[in-house]
């Protein structure tokens, strides 16, 4: 069944949707901020979600990623959920993994495999950086069993920068990137290190965020383990203020709620750059010295005080 859309809202037109089945992981890094729970998605919910998604006729929606915790902990979901979308022409983007979930080859080999199988043909997308203190030889085996199943160009990389690290390991560490950049054809992000709203580190900046009306991460459905939807994949997304709608409700429902969201307009359509400075005019107290160049940052802050 076809259903015409009367919910499209400007500024907020989700192409992605990124499913965070689990928050189960190997690693405990101190920089995450998923919230540790034994819920986990339902592959039955997310398949029937995109079935809803292809019923309305002006979604945009074309693409599926993979994050989580950890998301090979949760293979099943991976194997269900690549099935449904590869069959009806959902396009990949990336599963986001640790790299070292495995405990034996024949583990890692079987689960890659078994994911390709399946029919995925998107990135491998790998956190590595001093923050997730992985094995650098078990991080490089992993990327080698990618480019045997997968081939090559088949991996990103993704460090977040410690402000802390001194020379010798920022040089490590940079060395390390750059042997796996060289050996598995991988493409390198480096992202900075971003604060929780009420933490002083990041509000030491002597100039605000630039505006972008959160158009780089934010044009995404990001469905967290509880199935609570959110509208990017930023870590202020753990914030109920975000919040439009669940894994069962429809694509339809899930915007007619995004309308009705006073986040959503701050982010989408005011701009959270407009909401600052007026905030920092009526002289209400944020942390640090009060200005922050980190809009996730800014956007955490304000979620917790509407």
């Amino acid at each position: 069944m076809n259903i015409k859309n009367t919910a499209s809202i400007y500024g907020f037109e989700p192409a992605e949707i990124i499913f965070a089945s689990t928050t189960l992981c190997n690693l405990h890094c101190e920089h995450c901020f998923v919230n540790r729970t034994t819920v986990s998605l339902s592959a039955k919910d997310a398949v029937q979600f995109l079935a809803s998604c292809r019923a309305f006729n002006d979604c945009q929606i074309d693409k599926v990623g993979f994050s989580g915790g950890e998301p090979f902990l949760a293979v099943y979901f991976l194997c269900e959920v690549i099935s449904f979308a590869r069959k009806n022409d959902f396009m990949f983007d990336q599963i986001m993994t640790n790299g070292v979930w495995w405990k034996t080859e024949d583990e890692l080999f079987t689960t890659l495999k078994k994911i390709q199988d399946c029919g995925y043909d998107g990135k491998i997308g790998i956190s590595y950086d001093n923050f997730h203190g992985q094995d650098y030889e078990k991080v490089r085996h992993f990327c080698s069993t990618v480019n045997e199943i997968f081939g090559e160009e088949n991996i990103n990389i993704q460090a977040v920068a410690d402000p802390l690290l001194n020379d010798e390991k920022t040089k490590k560490l940079e060395e390390e990137l750059n042997a796996l950049s060289e050996d598995f054809a991988a493409d390198i992000f480096i992202l900075p290190q971003t604060f929780k709203g009420n933490d002083e580190r990041g509000w030491q900046s002597k100039k605000w965020f630039k505006e972008d009306f959160c158009q780089g991460p934010g044009q995404i459905l990001f469905v967290h383990p509880t199935g609570d939807i959110a509208p990017c994949c930023g870590f202020a997304n753990e914030d109920s203020a975000l919040f439009i709608g669940k894994i069962t409700d429809t694509f339809e429902k899930i915007m007619q709620n995004a309308r009705n969201s006073p986040m959503i307009k701050n982010c989408y359509e005011k701009g959270l750059l407009k909401c600052a400075k007026e905030i920092a005019k009526t002289g209400k107290k944020m942390p640090g010295n009060g200005r922050t160049d980190d809009i996730c940052t800014f956007c955490d802050w304000l979620c917790n005080n509407l």
